[in-house]
């Protein structure tokens, strides 16, 4: 799966992107992620891309020119390939559809071959973006951040993890095995400021079924 970031902090995602199991999803071509940066497109001086929005009010609004032609520079590099491609854009929103593992998951099963991330700003984006692309809104919570960069982050993250072989064991996937709140390693014993911490006898017993009845219990 290809994954397309368009945003103007296109340097928030170097760490990201580098690290543990992302960067080894990358590094063994399950996904590729390609970050855009509007103000590469823009036709306005100082690589501008904002504008007060019509109508008033605080703030400003991520203009539709330069963000048109920059998910338009994705479309053109996603059609130049030879094989027939899927593509899903979604714009960051505080008040989009709900990001769950139900939606990330649904992704997977129609089988889209390349997401288009578009990454919100300032007050958002010019509505005329999403009716040209036909992009859906989607949050990752009832609550509003200064950018789209974390939620896109949050977006690959989720959606990776969902496709094969990218976790290794399809088992690792959370919302496929019984887990629980409460986890446990060595020691056996833990001893804090004259407080000893143990182990559940449950989870040494060996007995699998009241280990995953006691598991059932912790969700």
């Amino acid at each position: 799966m290809h994954f397309h970031i368009v945003t103007i902090f296109p340097e928030m995602f170097n760490s990201y992107i580098n690290e543990s199991i992302i960067a080894r999803a990358i590094k063994n071509k399950k996904i590729s992620i390609s970050i855009y940066n509007p103000r590469d497109y823009t036709i306005y001086k100082h690589k501008k891309v904002d504008d007060t929005p019509y109508g008033g009010g605080p703030g400003m609004v991520m203009a539709v020119d330069p963000m048109v032609r920059a998910v338009k520079k994705v479309q053109q590099k996603i059609n130049r390939r030879k094989n027939k491609e899927k593509v899903k854009i979604i714009m960051t929103s505080p008040s989009g559809k709900d990001f769950t593992n139900e939606y990330s998951g649904k992704l997977i099963k129609n089988k889209y071959t390349d997401i288009i991330i578009i990454c919100g700003r300032y007050e958002g984006i010019d509505a005329r973006v999403k009716k040209i692309f036909k992009a859906e809104d989607v949050s990752i919570g009832n609550y509003v951040l200064t950018g789209g960069e974390l939620p896109a982050m949050i977006m690959v993250d989720v959606i990776a993890r969902r496709i094969p072989r990218v976790l290794g064991n399809i088992e690792s996937l959370e919302e496929n095995r019984v887990s629980s709140s409460e986890m446990y390693t060595r020691p056996e014993m833990y001893e804090y400021d004259g407080k000893k911490y143990k182990v559940p006898k449950v989870l040494l017993s060996g007995d699998h079924k009241k280990i995953e009845e006691w598991k059932k219990g912790r969700k």
